[in-house]
């Protein structure tokens, strides 16, 4: 149909309000995209900090925002945090894929997930961590052989640094089910204990408030672990290798800028490096079988 205009002024008319619709359904179809984006359920980063830490959920979320902000512009989706300190809750949500990303201190579940349900390692803190066996200054103890028969104050039992410790006496043919070991989920509460003198020994993590103080204040450590990879960065297999390419870049450089090394600070690290499946395979390996370790 071919429309007729009477005059100039009746063209005009009918040109604005095509324009004028043609503006709003663009507005309407923006708005129904935004709408549609922001009805998608968020990805789970995960945040477990185990026994070297005691903040609260509120805590870990103000701690790690900024980290969120700098993982979601790289992903390109939202994320919620989700502060898990539960270890089974941890490793049954890591077995269902129900995390997008994990963020963790203990490093064996983080391992285990890589092993077992396809989890890949997306970066971990570029200052290892390490088991430390500690002593008292005025305590003959001089060498990891010398804790046979001793008593000796752990965090939890089958925790990380449990099994870390545990590895390390087997290498030296010392059993922990054959010592007299107790367990301690707090850290601070391991490092008091052994400065009243109620152990013989005790197993801390270096990145620990205690273990950054222990040798200051006159301490010693007997054992030291080989390095291990250190708040580890996992992806879900759901989120692609360019995703987590994306991510990896992102947080590698936070280093370099005032910006990142704020972000880094606030969340007690020094900066990221890469790292690889095979350093946690290899981990959890020298680990050895939970199962294997409660004998």
């Amino acid at each position: 149909m071919k429309i007729r205009f009477r005059n100039t002024l009746q063209f005009a008319c009918f040109a604005v309000f095509f324009l004028a619709l043609a503006i709003d359904t663009s507005a309407f179809a923006q708005k129904s995209a935004v709408k549609a984006a922001n009805s998608q359920p968020k990805l789970l980063l995960a945040i477990n900090e185990g026994g070297a830490a005691n903040a609260d959920a509120t805590e870990t979320f103000l701690r790690f925002q900024e980290f969120s902000h700098v993982v979601e512009k790289a992903l390109g989706s939202s994320l919620s945090i989700v502060a898990v300190r539960d270890r089974n809750t941890l490793k049954d949500a890591l077995k269902r894929r129900a995390y997008a990303l994990l963020l963790a201190r203990p490093n064996d579940v983080p391992a285990e997930a890589i092993r077992d349900f396809g989890y890949q390692p997306v970066v971990t803190e570029k200052v290892p961590s390490q088991a430390l066996f500690i002593v008292r200054k005025d305590s003959p103890l001089r060498s990891i052989t010398d804790v046979k028969g001793k008593s000796i104050v752990t965090p939890d039992i089958y925790s990380n640094m449990w099994r870390v410790a545990n590895a390390m006496l087997r290498d030296n043919k010392i059993s922990m089910s054959n010592e007299k070991v107790r367990a301690m989920r707090d850290q601070a509460a391991i490092g008091w204990s052994m400065e009243n003198g109620f152990f013989d020994v005790g197993v801390i993590n270096s990145a620990s408030a205690v273990a950054r103080t222990w040798e200051k204040n006159g301490g010693r450590v007997i054992a030291r672990s080989p390095d291990l990879p250190n708040m580890p960065l996992i992806a879900s297999p759901e989120i692609s290798e360019a995703k987590v390419a994306k991510i990896r870049a992102a947080l590698l450089a936070l280093d370099s800028s005032e910006s990142g090394k704020a972000v880094l600070k606030k969340m007690g690290l020094t900066g990221f490096r890469e790292a690889s499946p095979q350093e946690f395979l290899d981990f959890i390996k020298w680990l050895g079988d939970l199962e294997i370790a409660k004998q």
